[in-house]
């Protein structure tokens, strides 16, 4: 794969309407995974990630009917080839959510090294999540069926990093998934607590 995941015009716009935001890179062992990432990235050049806040600051979070028990976590959605992150990430809430966004901004950025598997360290793929943190109201519901949403959940800010530590205990074959997807919940409670919390 040649094509770049970030185009930097892309991430140029998003600092001069937001401001310079928290990056951070991540490897993470596949674990049995891997191979789903490899053939997502025909399809998508990245995700983003939605932190999805309504008044009175609880957070969206949502599982899948194929997902072990009680994994639950923030929403995610792929972004096309030829499509930006800005437009993804309302086109993910009209499909996954329903709900309107009433506003959005762009909170950082989370670039991967995903990995087969320890002994095979040569063979990285590149993966990037666009953060964006969304206020709303209302409930969810999912229009597209094929993501197989089957239930979702509000919950505090502060459950975060519990949700990443389940996540992280995930058995095999999910091992590998849950360590990915911990990464984006650590990363939006370490470096915006205060903004999620209501009045802080």
């Amino acid at each position: 794969m040649n094509r770049p995941l970030l185009a930097p015009s892309e991430l140029e716009i998003l600092i001069a309407r937001f401001g310079p935001q928290p990056q951070h890179h991540a490897t993470v062992v596949g674990d049995g995974w891997w191979e789903e990432v490899r053939q997502s990235l025909n399809r998508r050049r990245g995700e983003v990630l939605l932190v999805i806040q309504r008044p009175d600051g609880q957070l969206l979070v949502h599982t899948k009917a194929f997902y072990p028990p009680d994994a639950y976590r923030l929403l995610t959605g792929g972004i096309g080839w030829e499509e930006t992150a800005w437009a993804a990430m309302h086109r993910e809430m009209a499909e996954e959510t329903g709900l309107p966004v009433h506003s959005a901004a762009w909170w950082g950025l989370i670039t991967y090294t995903l990995y087969p598997s320890e002994g095979a360290l040569d063979q990285g793929l590149p993966f990037v999540s666009f953060v964006f943190h969304i206020r709303t109201e209302g409930e969810p519901r999912a229009a597209d069926r094929s993501e197989q949403i089957a239930a979702f959940r509000w919950i505090p800010p502060e459950a975060l990093p519990e949700i990443a530590h389940r996540l992280e205990q995930l058995d095999r074959p999910w091992r590998g998934w849950g360590a990915f997807r911990a990464i984006g919940h650590r990363f939006v409670w370490e470096h915006h607590r205060e903004r999620l919390i209501v009045g802080g």
